[in-house]
This record gives C-alpha cells, structure tokens and sequence, in this order.
C-alpha cells in the first residue's frame, strides 16, 4: 500500500558511508521494496548493507524521488548520498552482494523488513572494508497509504 517512487544515483562508493540515505518524514514512514545494484567495475563481489538508522548531520547531495505514475503526487520523503556525519545504523543489517563486473542482485525486500518512520533513516552503506567500483543503484519506496481501487 502507499505511493510508489523511484531514486536512482551512479557513483562510486566510500568504504563505511552510506552510498544513500532515504530520510522519512515526521509523522509518516516510508519502505524500500526493492534495490537493485548492478557493477561497472573489475572487482568480483562486492556488498551493500541496509538497515534502519538514525539521521546523521547535515545531509547533502539530495537525490529528488521520481513518482512512478503522472498520478502520484510529489515524494514527502528525501535522500541524501553525504553527510558531514554519518547517519548510525542498527546492528544487525541485511547485505546486499553483487558482481562488480557486471553481475546485478535485485534484492525485492520482505513486507516491513525496510522501513522507516518520524525522521528516521533507511541507510545503505558500503561496508567497512573492501574495493568499490562504481555502480548503479534503483530504489523504489512506497509511503502514503493507496487508495483502493475497485
């Protein structure tokens, strides 16, 4: 249920940054429903982690959502892809593994396992360690319940 919107950003990755940040509204929550990332680089297998996270410090670089229909009104959501400090995620994250040499994983997220709400954040990071060849990343996010259709 709810309005669905894509963000799509290409860049090269910061070993333990978020590579993006989908920011919810107060009073509203959004989900990812799927990630899909595929490579553009040399490096085999590589790895994103998403999680819940609160925000970070000045958020940058905002990626404005695209609703998927001429019928969905503008996103009450926002991203960012910097920050002057990094927003802190909860412990335990979901990966999201890929082939940088052109292998792609769309990782279609279980009902409520992404979510975010009252300002909160949904964070996909590049873990810690490991090489980072650029790539190319679509997130659709829902918020707003949708009407009913009959």
């Amino acid at each position: 249920m709810g309005q669905l919107y894509w963000v799509t950003r290409t860049g090269t990755p910061v070993a333990g940054q978020d590579f993006i940040t989908l920011i919810s509204a107060t009073g509203r929550r959004i989900k990812l429903r799927r990630l899909t990332v595929g490579g553009g680089g040399t490096n085999a297998a590589q790895q994103l982690l998403i999680s819940r996270a609160t925000a970070g410090t000045t958020p940058g670089g905002a990626i404005t959502p695209t609703p998927a229909t001429d019928l969905t009104p503008a996103s009450v959501f926002t991203t960012a892809t910097t920050w002057s400090a990094q927003p802190t995620p909860v412990t335990n994250q979901e990966p999201a593994n890929w082939n940088a040499a052109g292998g792609a994983n769309i990782n279609n997220a279980i009902a409520g396992s992404h979510e975010a709400r009252n300002g909160d954040c949904l964070s996909i990071r590049c873990p810690s360690s490991g090489l980072w060849p650029k790539l190319r990343s679509s997130l659709p996010s829902r918020t707003a319940p949708k009407p009913k259709q009959w």
